[in-house]
């Protein structure tokens, strides 16, 4: 069933009403509000800020127009949305503007609540649990959020829930490795690289893994692939550890044995400071 009004903010930013997206805004500044609006809904913001945070190359004159005429538009657009049940309300304060959006789905607020739900299940030790709803999370990400927007708060928020979802993808492969599942760890981490493509310990994982099914012209492929993005795009090179494991890998030191998480802990990360398998040995 098709939600009256619905918010997406991963991968593209889309307002749609009855599943028709909205196509064309009455003036730029006005979607930005929205934007910022719904990280604050049901706040009031005040007028500086919301100056600060659309208009950050200011200074904007005293007695400026621009964010009455923004919010003048974006009304026009709210104009357009179902009238009865949950909705956007743009509301008008002395000291500023205040969005209701009571209802209204919106995915990152469904992304973070999954996501706290699955931290508070694996702190538990319900480890299925905690997979199921990484997993529920991770279907949500279809790509950043609000990736076409360089304003300073939409970056802070887009990073912070990348963060969330590598911590989801990071606990979904160490399942998988506790169930000697090769292809699953595969899986993930290949997800991780799309999510970070400079995730080092991911191209570890994935060194190992095939070190372990005996795919050595596999583990030298991945160790490339790190070495040259890594190289190309950061100026580094891959670190000691990296290094360490694609030379025992690729001369065959993990074929034919199981999957063990301890020796994958050691392997992954020899100082015992791991992001992967903090939980598993």
């Amino acid at each position: 069933m098709e939600e009256r009004i619905s918010v997406r903010t991963f991968g593209t930013f889309e307002l749609a009403f009855d599943g028709r997206p909205v196509g064309r805004w009455k003036a730029g500044k006005a979607r930005n509000l929205l934007q910022f609006l719904l990280l604050r809904q049901g706040r009031i913001v005040s007028r500086d800020v919301l100056y600060d945070a659309l208009w950050p190359d200011g200074p904007w004159p005293k007695g400026s127009s621009s964010l009455k005429v923004a919010a003048h538009m974006l009304r026009k657009v709210l104009d357009g949305q179902p009238e009865g049940g949950p909705g956007l309300r743009l509301l008008t304060r002395e000291s500023g503007y205040l969005l209701e959006a009571a209802g209204v789905p919106l995915d990152f607020e469904l992304f973070i609540r999954l996501a706290d739900e699955a931290h508070a299940a694996q702190r538990r030790g319900g480890r299925a649990e905690a997979a199921a709803l990484y997993l529920r999370a991770d279907g949500l990400y279809a790509g950043d959020f609000l990736p076409d927007e360089p304003y300073e708060w939409a970056v802070a928020q887009r990073e912070w829930l990348r963060s969330r979802l590598l911590c989801g993808l990071t606990y979904l492969a160490e399942t998988n490795i506790l169930r000697g599942d090769h292809v699953g760890v595969i899986r993930w981490c290949q997800r991780m690289l799309e999510v970070e493509p400079f995730h080092e310990e991911a191209f570890r994982a994935l060194m190992l893994v095939h070190g372990h099914l005996g795919q050595l012209e596999q583990v030298q492929r991945w160790y490339r692939l790190c070495d040259v993005r890594l190289r190309r795009h950061l100026q580094t090179a891959p670190d000691l550890t990296t290094r360490r494991l694609y030379a025992r890998a690729a001369h065959g030191a993990f074929t034919g044995r199981a999957i063990d998480p301890r020796l994958w802990q050691h392997e992954l990360q020899p100082d015992g400071h791991t992001s992967l398998l903090r939980s598993t040995a």
